[in-house]
């Protein structure tokens, strides 16, 4: 017995002594095992992309990008709020699984027993950074797991963030500080979400003629958010118009600090041996089914979002029509580098799709509310069902059924009058959540400091009281 002891421990030392040896080397990146770079944007809706139809001319970069490589056009995220979401893009996993979340006063961090692609990357001997503009992405949310570096800028108020210009120097400097390395390096833009208030130059291109020389009218506030939700304001359809247009400039601006971080990219001459990957956590409602911002709802005005890869030279230009979920980026991103997946991982690995072959049918599914009882969805080939809560007394819920491929801005509820699919996406959203309760690792509760407090509530993610945390 103390033998087997002394050569178990011998064994756990080797292996310590291994994992230390790949943690700390220094490797080169390769096109075959290339740097990454997420650049990960908030708040982006699908539909302000020119690749992806729209024709205001927004987004120049993104749509050179997507013509130098793979575009999803109909990808979906798994949650309608920050936290949740980008969870589920780094950990491969639904909310109903990885537990982090939650909902206005009750926030959830990631559990550190779960996996994340910068972990893997990590444990493979890539350099990891991370430079985030959100408390939600921050060290105390648990999102940050495997990151070796963190630049975490958190403002006090939605008017003073670190805005796009300011992250892109942030990321060129990261990168050539370590462009000897092999990298993997999280970008995250914050500034399509509220409040909307683009740069002069874009304001000047995409606002209301009323708002392109002034900055008078203010959409987006902290107030602004409390107050609507609290149905004490009430904006006229013409000042969601203006909002939106302000958002639409928030995009361009975005969009071409994307683009001078990727030339930057070009100029270090890192093109051929980094893969770019562009997703957003969610996008944002104006009015679309009768609300604003987000959080609230699983309609893909909040769902619908942006999914780009580009590898110069090794990914061939391609549009993949899906549907994939944002949980399938992590597998993906990781059979491109030649790391190895977690086991933990659900998504798939879309390697196939990339080099033409058509993706297999797959359902898909979202869950979370920001604000109150979590609303559920489950989307088929042709079906996308809604579940939420009916306010009754009985628990009554309330379904909603849309033909998405046909009707891809929900406008036709079909619950009505295609019972027989809408019992059967019941049933089996039902049996998936059976499957995820054995998998669930509700995560930790989050404590948050006063600071951390009084910045999600200037930023408008905190409401009037300390029961209104958002």
């Amino acid at each position: 017995m103390q033998r087997r002891l002394v050569l178990l421990a011998l064994g756990i030392a080797v292996a310590l002594t291994v994992f230390a040896l790949v943690r700390s080397r220094s490797r080169t990146a390769t096109p075959e095992a290339p740097n990454v770079l997420v650049i990960a944007i908030d708040t982006l809706r699908a539909d302000r992309l020119g690749c992806l139809g729209n024709e205001r001319g927004l987004t120049p970069a993104l749509d050179r990008l997507a013509g130098e490589g793979v575009s999803f056009r109909r990808a979906f995220a798994h949650a309608p709020w920050t936290l949740p979401s980008f969870a589920s893009i780094f950990t491969s996993q639904t909310p109903e699984e990885h537990g982090a979340g939650g909902k206005l006063g009750e926030f959830r961090a990631l559990a550190p027993e779960h996996t994340t692609l910068a972990e893997r990357f990590a444990e493979s001997g890539w350099k990891t950074g991370a430079i985030v503009n959100v408390d939600f992405l921050g060290r105390a949310f648990g999102l940050m797991q495997g990151f070796d570096v963190v630049d975490e800028r958190f403002s006090n108020d939605n008017d003073h963030l670190r805005d796009a210009h300011a992250t892109t120097d942030a990321a060129l400097a990261w990168i050539e500080k370590e462009r000897a390395n092999a990298f993997f390096l999280l970008v995250h833009y914050f500034d399509p979400h509220a409040r909307y208030a683009p740069p002069k130059e874009f304001r000047e291109r995409f606002a209301d003629p009323r708002d392109q020389h002034s900055d008078a009218f203010e959409f987006g506030t902290r107030d602004q958010v409390v107050l609507w939700r609290s149905g004490r304001i009430h904006p006229t359809q013409d000042d969601f118009r203006r909002a939106e247009q302000l958002y639409d400039g928030e995009v361009a601006y975005t969009d071409a600090e994307v683009g001078r971080l990727i030339d930057g990219l070009a100029a270090a001459g890192l093109d051929a041996n980094t893969l770019v990957v562009v997703v957003a956590d969610h996008g944002e409602e104006f009015l679309d089914h009768g609300d604003w911002e987000h959080g609230h709802s699983l309609h893909d005005e909040l769902l619908h979002v942006p999914m780009l890869l580009r590898q110069k030279g090794r990914i061939a230009a391609r549009v993949v029509e899906g549907p994939v979920g944002t949980i399938d980026l992590a597998p993906t991103v990781c059979g491109l580098a030649g790391v190895p997946p977690s086991p933990d991982f659900r998504g798939r690995d879309l390697s196939p799709a990339l080099a033409g072959s058509a993706l297999s049918p797959h359902s898909l599914c979202a869950f979370g509310n920001f604000w109150g009882a979590p609303h559920a969805s489950l989307r088929t080939a042709e079906w996308k069902l809604i579940e939420r809560p009916g306010g009754g007394a009985g628990g009554s819920t309330v379904s909603e059924l849309y033909r998405w491929t046909e009707d891809a801005r929900e406008k036709v509820d079909r619950a009505a009058s295609e019972p027989a699919a809408r019992a059967r996406l019941a049933e089996d959203l039902a049996l998936l959540r059976k499957v995820f309760v054995g998998r669930a690792r509700q995560g930790p509760r989050v404590r948050m400091s006063p600071e951390q407090r009084e910045r999600l509530k200037n930023n408008g993610y905190v409401g009037g009281g300390d029961e209104d945390e958002r």
